[in-house]
């Protein structure tokens, strides 16, 4: 690691993506029609009590914090027929004007209250149905997709968990949110390792499929994205102000942002935490293996024998303490330039141009070492190679 201190991301649940609405596992069409009532009561009774347990004390940070929706729910965020109707009766004057805007507190209470008269309702309709009441066919057979006729006993049973399924889901979404709370203000940014999938972190895979959207360079995105569950944004130098800039509005929001970089963020990309830090404070990091390694493994000096920086921070090692009989390992970073721009500053800032040097190139791949000084690296074509940051330049 080229430094430590960051601070770093709590270990999060898993959140249950999918529910299933089936038959339970006990074979209950194997029961009379009776017992098979009973059960489904049964059922409804323990997943509606479950519920209630999981919405227990539910505030409207965890209610409405960083939801993320499918193209459905934005349709139907859109059919707004009721609002359109309510104008109408005031433009007509039938109603004064709109009712006053509730609280999202009092919005809670108010659909909890509406889950109680529904599942009373429902629970009602199901004790008082009468066995040949229970065999009335509810849905048909559905050739396109082989779902099969059922009758209304049938179709009870299937929803009678319904709530409790849906009580497991509640209670992982709020575990997830308690460790990951919005209030913290914490932009994550995760590390991926040294280019391959096998690389990736646990944490960082699991951060990735909870995410509202990843930010990242292409060739980050492109490792990440077997976990990722949401919208990718392209990193470019273009445009790298313009996403810190939605990063800090969108976290504020209650939105969980995440930019994903190779090799460890605090060692590759201090630039960008940095900048991050300033708009919207101290970024969370999740570790990774990172590119120093490689690159002291490539020329066979120990970490005991060298010190390292980014190519971000390339004036840290001018009269640094630290350097007195050490190797210097400078990383690239993204969107850093050739490598002739880093050598004509530190020959700008007094090292000597007969400096040995080595460059490291395509550490992510199959490393590659050319030998060099820095003179030749700042007005020769080897230095026109990109500072990208799976290469280093390490100086003797």
């Amino acid at each position: 690691m080229c430094n430590n201190g960051t601070p770093t991301q709590p270990t999060l649940p898993k959140v249950n993506k999918m529910v299933s609405h089936g038959m339970p596992d006990d074979g209950p069409t194997q029961l009379p029609a009776i017992e098979r009532q009973r059960n489904a009561l049964r059922r409804l009774d323990d997943g509606h009590a479950a519920l209630l347990d999981a919405l227990a004390g539910l505030g409207e940070a965890e209610a409405f914090l960083g939801s993320r929706w499918s193209v459905w729910e934005v349709m139907q965020h859109l059919l707004t027929e009721n609002f359109v109707e309510a104008l109408e009766q005031i433009a007509s004057g039938e109603r004064e004007m709109l009712p006053p805007f509730d609280a999202r507190t009092d919005r809670i209470a108010q659909d909890v209250a509406r889950l109680e008269a529904n599942y009373r309702r429902f629970r009602t309709l199901i004790a008082g149905l009468s066995e040949s009441q229970l065999n009335l066919p509810a849905t048909p057979y559905n050739p396109e997709n082989n779902y099969p006729a059922l009758s209304l006993l049938d179709l009870i049973e299937r929803t009678s968990g319904h709530e409790g399924n849906h009580a497991r889901q509640v209670e992982e979404t709020r575990k997830f949110v308690t460790a990951f709370r919005s209030a913290e203000r914490a932009i994550t940014v995760a590390g991926l390792g040294t280019g391959d999938r096998e690389s990736v972190p646990t944490r960082t895979r699991e951060l990735l499929s909870n995410a509202d959207y990843v930010i990242g360079t292409p060739t980050a995105l492109d490792v990440a994205r077997p976990w990722i569950r949401s919208v990718e944004l392209p990193l470019r130098a273009d445009n790298r102000e313009e996403l810190v800039n939605r990063l800090a509005r969108d976290i504020r929001a209650g939105l969980w942002s995440m930019v994903v970089t190779l090799g460890d963020p605090s060692e590759s990309s201090p630039g960008l935490l940095d900048q991050l830090s300033q708009a919207v404070g101290p970024a969370s990091v999740t570790p990774a293996s990172g590119f120093y390694r490689l690159a002291l493994e490539s020329v066979g000096i120990s970490p005991l024998q060298a010190v390292c920086t980014s190519v971000e921070q390339i004036h840290s090692l001018v009269n640094a303490p630290t350097m007195a009989g050490r190797a210097a390992v400078v990383l690239g970073a993204d969107h850093a330039g050739p490598w002739s721009n880093a050598a004509s500053s530190l020959l700008h800032s007094g090292v000597a141009s007969s400096e040995p040097a080595k460059l490291v190139t395509d550490m992510s791949n199959r490393a590659s070492v050319a030998e060099t000084s820095l003179l030749d690296l700042a007005q020769g074509d080897l230095g026109k190679t990109e500072a990208s940051i799976d290469s280093a330049l390490v100086l003797n």
